[in-house]
């Protein structure tokens, strides 16, 4: 599941062999968009890291909503 980090936080280290997209990916409407920063205490406009190379698989064939990691059941979003 992707993860949603701003600017200054950066690409997440990933836990448990997790492995991130080296590149990141806009929300819609970013940086307006609504989604924050997961890095606690902070509210920075964040985009969006992919877990590859499941996800990023996915957004090369057109996949553009995603879960974000430990909310599954609760938020989704769409990246550009």
């Amino acid at each position: 599941m992707a993860i949603a980090r701003c600017d200054k936080c950066g690409r997440p280290k990933g836990k448990s062999g997790n492995v991130y997209s080296e590149t990141s990916y806009h929300p819609t409407n970013h940086p307006h968009s609504g989604v924050v920063c997961g890095t606690e205490g902070c509210d920075g406009p964040a985009m969006i890291w992919l877990l590859k190379p499941e996800e990023e698989d996915q957004y090369r064939n057109g996949g553009r909503v995603f879960e974000i990691t430990g909310s599954a059941r609760y938020a989704k979003f769409r990246v550009a």
